[in-house]
């Protein structure tokens, strides 16, 4: 038999088939330097009113990348050069009340500015929480005093934010990513990019040790590049301005 022949004989059905989703984690860095997540109130079952990272059913017709792409416009309405990256995927035989579902989750890294976040068909409201751990235990506090622990969180979502959190704190010491939380890579500040690793890490960085591995890491190797137009301000103690070059 050639494989031609196979194929045409091969029943599809033999075998029961587990569903697909992606799931989105937007994350971002407002203006009190504190790390944001958007998250939905599911308007319909299984989990009616529990909050959840938005996401949906990849379609038959798309890679995975393409479905956590249209996942994040349709969640922000974003399509442009953002930076998203697969995470991990998550299979737990009964994650999912409904069927056998296993969830490829992706981080989305964006700009606040950038953001204008809404609520999907099947979602009830969307809102930003800050992301912090309070004696160990998941805590997001969201707008109106909204505060969410993991009861709080549908499906196996409270591992899946864990896991992403982790992810990027431990990223930063190797990679590029704190720039895409920037509202402009091309003039921002040492102390906002500061802000930005204090806030992922969950801890304070001493400002001359940050300054030291700044200058070894992004400024001397050309990653950053002082900007010397000057500036509106004349003061001597006005903070440089620096350009990210990727």
């Amino acid at each position: 038999m050639t494989e031609e022949e196979y194929l045409k004989t091969y029943n599809p059905n033999k075998y029961e088939k587990p569903s697909v989703t992606t799931d989105i984690l937007i994350f971002t860095v407002n203006e009190n330097h504190e790390l944001e997540l958007l998250l939905i109130k599911r308007g319909g079952h299984p989990y009616k009113g529990k909050w959840a990272i938005p996401g949906g059913f990849v379609n038959m017709t798309e890679s995975l990348d393409d479905g956590a792409k249209r996942e994040l416009k349709e969640e922000t309405g974003l399509s442009g050069d953002y930076h998203l990256e697969q995470l991990y995927t998550f299979g737990g035989v009964n994650r999912d009340p409904r069927m056998r579902v296993i969830s490829v989750a992706y981080m989305a890294l964006i700009p606040k500015a950038a953001l204008l976040p809404r609520a999907g068909d099947d979602a009830a409201e969307a809102m930003f929480f800050r992301v912090s751990i309070n004696d160990r235990e998941l805590q997001l506090a969201g707008e109106n005093k909204t505060l969410l622990t993991a009861k709080d969180l549908a499906f196996d979502h409270e591992e899946i934010i864990c896991t992403a959190w982790k992810r990027l704190a431990g990223k930063l010491d190797y990679t590029d990513l704190a720039f895409e939380f920037l509202n402009n890579k091309n003039d921002f500040t040492l102390g906002e990019l500061r802000g930005i690793y204090e806030c992922i890490k969950g801890q304070t960085i001493d400002a001359g040790n940050f300054a030291k591995m700044f200058r070894s890491k992004y400024l001397n190797t050309g990653i950053v590049s002082v900007i010397t137009e000057e500036k509106e301000s004349s003061s001597k103690t006005a903070p440089k301005h620096y350009h990210y070059t990727r």
